[in-house]
């Protein structure tokens, strides 16, 4: 099996693995549990497991569209939800080139034992991004125009919702893994549905993102005279953002206003302070985009809450859990520990 790695996203290729088998898609319509919706569902099959495509479309709305892996009887759900940027969550379905851009997806779908799922952001273009992966500069047709921590919210919601009602998942162990930009999602969706039992966040902030720039500035070389100037800066940059918070073509740190103003909004804290879900966290000690204080706040509030945590602090690593110029399969174990974790509940 082949991995690559890019800034911000874990990418498993199965093209060796799957390159001799000939992917079967076939494709259906019919009618959605609301009157106004239709399903399309696209069967994908593999040498050992199969997964489908689930479109869900309503006249008056983008469509929604998610992956969810056929397990071996009625099993648990485990939805991944991916990092920042508009990299799909798969690249080159129905050629032989075909894998995943969310690490661990493929082998944990073919291992059977859970319908395991993940979504498309709202506007995901099957285009090439043409700028860096894990920014939205060079995102294609109407993401950046869309694209909030609410419409995301939104389709993740519609989506689990649509895959709990399927005949193969069971319903009462939901676990959710959020990872880096998906871990504020990962608390946000467990916050809105009571299904989710079980909650794993990699490289999760704590309180506002914007904490997430302050402190990434404390803990750096520099000066005190430098950290001031930098710090002056953030607030500079965050005042533009809040004057013009909907603006789609005014951008910072790689993002549009509107990106960043609907995620300061929030607090990973705060939104599983009003969840029930259990909750594992996993950082790297030297992560440079999350800073692992961010991720000591979280721990922090949710263990003076009485909540059942676990913190996974990783010498070392940095934002994939592996250290600096190690390659990302590298963080398999961790991987399997917190699945481990989710097994004994």
């Amino acid at each position: 099996m082949k991995y690559t790695v890019d800034k911000h996203f874990f990418k498993y290729c199965a093209q060796a693995a799957c390159a001799s088998v000939l992917l079967a898609c076939t494709v259906l319509w019919g009618a959605a549990s609301t009157a106004t919706a239709a399903v399309k569902e696209e069967q994908f099959d593999f040498k050992t497991f199969s997964f489908a495509r689930i479109t869900l479309q309503d006249s008056d709305s983008a469509p929604v569209r998610y992956y969810l892996s056929k397990p071996a009887h009625k099993a648990p759900l485990v939805l991944y939800i991916q990092g920042s940027g508009c990299v799909a969550p798969f690249s080159g379905l129905g050629t032989p080139n075909r894998y995943s851009n969310i690490y661990s997806w493929i082998p944990l779908a073919a291992d059977k034992r859970y319908a395991v799922m993940a979504v498309e952001k709202p506007f995901q273009s099957e285009e090439p991004q043409q700028g860096d992966p894990g920014s939205a500069v060079g995102c294609a047709g109407d993401f950046n125009r869309h694209f909030s921590y609410d419409t995301w919210l939104a389709t993740l919601k519609q989506a689990v919702r649509h895959a709990l009602a399927r005949p193969d998942v069971d319903a009462r162990r939901v676990l959710v893994i959020g990872m880096s930009e998906g871990a504020p999602m990962a608390a946000g969706l467990a916050r809105e549905l009571a299904e989710v039992t079980d909650v794993v966040l990699i490289a999760a902030n704590g309180p506002t993102q914007l904490y997430d720039f302050a402190a990434n500035i404390y803990r750096s070389n520099a000066s005190d005279e430098d950290k001031l100037k930098q710090l002056q800066e953030l607030d500079r940059t965050y005042g533009a953002i809040a004057a013009d918070p909907t603006s789609t073509s005014k951008f910072a740190w790689g993002h549009p206003y509107l990106r960043w103003s609907s995620f300061f909004a929030q607090s990973t804290a705060e939104n599983l302070a009003h969840s029930k879900a259990r909750v594992y966290l996993a950082s790297g000690m030297q992560d440079d985009s999350v800073p692992i204080l961010s991720t000591e706040v979280l721990y922090a509030q949710l263990r003076t809450q009485g909540r059942d945590v676990t913190f996974r602090r990783i010498p070392l690593a940095g934002h994939q859990l592996v250290p600096a110029g190690r390659p990302v399969p590298e963080a398999q174990p961790e991987y399997d520990a917190f699945m481990a974790w989710f097994e004994r509940r």
